[in-house]
């Protein structure tokens, strides 16, 4: 079984984007492939029911239900471990991991997007969103803005997830500019200088999703 858990440098930096812009990629290569959101906050009312809105992105490449999609659904959008709180909700992250394998019984590929970034509380200070990609063993996938600040956030990322002794197999970098700026060429460099972490793909902003408009530098899905 092939999977990544994807992570990001920070809240709304494309992370479900890139999350679909995946799968597309692997859909397009006939492969067998499901994306899972273990925890969603900011639950969102539609035709009578709550709806996870990352699920709801997937859905425009898969069909993909919102129990097979996300185990914990919350109302409150704030860090997971707040919002379970304030919905009355206990995470447990076994019940995550199980999911994980039962799904991994039908797919060949598995995404887990998490939430916010690697050192978002999942439960409390005790267990964090690096915490359940340990207990998962898939590959890291950083999603980093393109734009200025990235360097300092994606290693600072990258390191974080060295100290948890998480396997990261690339960074993908989002919202380029159309052709690349000095400034963006050079952030790729330098992160890829500080890392030693491969910067596998590059997304240019999109007001509309085109996933013949992404750049892969590596072939991922192998």
């Amino acid at each position: 079984m092939k999977g990544f858990f994807i992570t990001g440098t920070d809240t709304d930096v494309g992370k479900t984007f890139v999350t679909a812009c995946m799968l597309r990629t692997l859909v397009d290569k006939r492969i067998r492939v499901i994306a899972y959101k273990p925890v969603q906050s900011g639950a969102q009312w539609q035709d009578g029911k709550w709806i996870a809105p990352d699920v709801d992105v997937y859905r425009k490449v898969i069909d993909v239900t919102d129990e097979d999609g996300c185990t914990y659904l919350l109302q409150t959008p704030c860090s997971p471990h707040l919002a379970a709180k304030i919905d009355g909700v206990t995470i447990e992250p076994d019940h995550i991991v199980a999911h994980v394998h039962q799904l991994q019984q039908t797919y060949d590929f598995v995404l887990v997007e998490g939430a916010g970034g690697i050192a978002v509380p999942l439960v409390d200070k005790s267990f964090l969103i690096a915490h359940l990609a340990q207990l998962l063993h898939l590959p890291l996938i950083i999603v980093a803005r393109a734009s200025v600040g990235t360097i300092n956030h994606t290693v600072l990322t990258v390191e974080y997830a060295k100290a948890f002794g998480l396997q990261i197999a690339g960074i993908i970098m989002n919202g380029f500019s159309t052709p690349k700026n000095e400034i963006e060429q050079e952030n790729i460099r330098m992160i890829e200088a500080m890392t030693h972490v491969p910067v596998i793909g590059e997304i240019p902003h999109m007001t509309n999703f085109s996933h013949q408009q992404i750049v892969w530098r590596k072939e991922w899905w192998q």
